[in-house]
Formats: C-alpha cells, sequence, structure tokens
C-alpha cells in the first residue's frame, strides 16, 4: 500500500461521524496534555500530575523484578541536587497496577529531619458480589510525615511517628517537591509559612497534640510536665 492510498483510507474512517470524532477529540487531547493525567482527587494539589511526570520522564527506573503480573510495580529515582549544593534530594515514586502511586521524598525540610511521602489512592468503582450493586470509591492524596502525638497506651506522653496529613496542615517542605515538579519559582511568603510552621511544631510539639488530639480523656497539663525534661534531652 502506497502513502497515497493509506491517506485516502484514514480519510474515509475520519469522515465517519463516530470515528471521525473520536480521533479528532484524541488529537486534541495529546497537544494539550504531555506525559500520564491522573484522575483528580480530594485534596490533591495541581502540581501532583507534573511532579509524577517530571520522574517518569527523568528517573532512573530501579523497578524490582516480579514473576506475577499482580506483582508488578514500577519504581523510578529522581535525583536532584539540593539546595545547599553539596548533596543531592532523593525523590522515589512506586506505581503499582491499580493506580496507586506513593513518592517518598528525601528532601531538606522534611518535619523532625524525616523523609516525608505523598499517596494518591486513584478513584474506582467494584461490584459488590452478593448484591451485584456497583461500590465507588472517590479516592483521596495525603502526606505522610512524622508529627507528635499521645504514646500508645500511655496517653501522658508523647511520641513521634508517620501519620496522615492534608495538605494545608502538613509541616514538610511540599513548596520543594512543588518547584521541582512545575519548574516553577515558588513565592517566598508560601516557603516562609511553611517553614514557621515547621518550627513552630518542632519546638513545641506539646501544642502540636493537643491542637490535633482535643481528647478529654487525655491529661495534656500531666502530658506537658512529664515530657519538659525528655524533651529537653531530644533536642
Amino acid at each position: 500500500m502506497d502513502r497515497r492510498t493509506l491517506l485516502k483510507i484514514m480519510g474515509g474512517i475520519a469522515a465517519l461521524p463516530a470515528l471521525g470524532k473520536a480521533i479528532k477529540g484524541a488529537g486534541i487531547k495529546a497537544t494539550k496534555v504531555a506525559g500520564k493525567v491522573l484522575p483528580k482527587v480530594q485534596g490533591m494539589p495541581e502540581w501532583f500530575t507534573p511532579l509524577v511526570n517530571k520522574i517518569m520522564k527523568e528517573g532512573t527506573d530501579i523497578s524490582p523484578k516480579a514473576t506475577r503480573v499482580e506483582d508488578i510495580i514500577k519504581v523510578k529515582k529522581l535525583e536532584v541536587p539540593a539546595p545547599d549544593g553539596k548533596s543531592n534530594d532523593i525523590i522515589t515514586m512506586t506505581e503499582y497496577p491499580d493506580g496507586r502511586i506513593d513518592i517518598e521524598a528525601n528532601v531538606y525540610g522534611g518535619a523532625f529531619d524525616s523523609p516525608f511521602s505523598l499517596e494518591y489512592r486513584p478513584p474506582r468503582s467494584d461490584i459488590n458480589l452478593d448484591t451485584g450493586a456497583e461500590i465507588k470509591s472517590p479516592g483521596d492524596f495525603t502526606v505522610v510525615e512524622q508529627r507528635p502525638r499521645p504514646e500508645s497506651g500511655n496517653p501522658g506522653k508523647i511520641e513521634i511517628d508517620y501519620e496522615s496529613m492534608s495538605v494545608d496542615d502538613t509541616i514538610s517542605n511540599l513548596e520543594r517537591l512543588e518547584g521541582i515538579g512545575t519548574g516553577k519559582r515558588i513565592h517566598p511568603r508560601r516557603v516562609e509559612q511553611r517553614t514557621g510552621a515547621r518550627k513552630f511544631v518542632e519546638d513545641n510539639p506539646y501544642e502540636d497534640v493537643v491542637n490535633r488530639y482535643p481528647d478529654p480523656e487525655v491529661d495534656y497539663d500531666q502530658m506537658y510536665d512529664q515530657m519538659k525534661d525528655e524533651w529537653l534531652l531530644y533536642d
């Protein structure tokens, strides 16, 4: 088949109402969006999709080998020079077959000097095998970072552990990831606000616990008295 014949055939297919609209629609999407397009979920910032696409494009593939299809995951690692110019920020992204995406950020500005992660859960639809009814899940987006909380089994004390937070409540340096993903300069005021919140929580873990765990059964005064010396030792 020569080129002219092929073009005639394609032109005839495009002239069909349904197929013509589908081809034209696909062309428009391809020109407007580059890379993966993630369904929007509650709490997901606009810069998350550009970050995912950047890691996909520039990251190094470190995916583990798998023998079963259901065990296949894609893992990519992106290293970016840190602001201090002496080290690299390391961002690792894991994609699961069901559409879940986890991004671990080992960058400067993590809460309590620890890595933090972004967890994306896409919308999904399942079928109840007993009733045949459709079960819809809207998906969600959370940030997992180190935060103080009442110690398990001993609410009079504080422990530091990973907890799921919303983007607005997070104290870790999300602006660093946003800048890496979009390539745009982040307004200094936003950076200062996040940095200030992080410093406050790290310096005043007791206050953070009181704000996030308004539990009348917790003796916060006792907690404060018990943790003062320990926290000074921790510092």
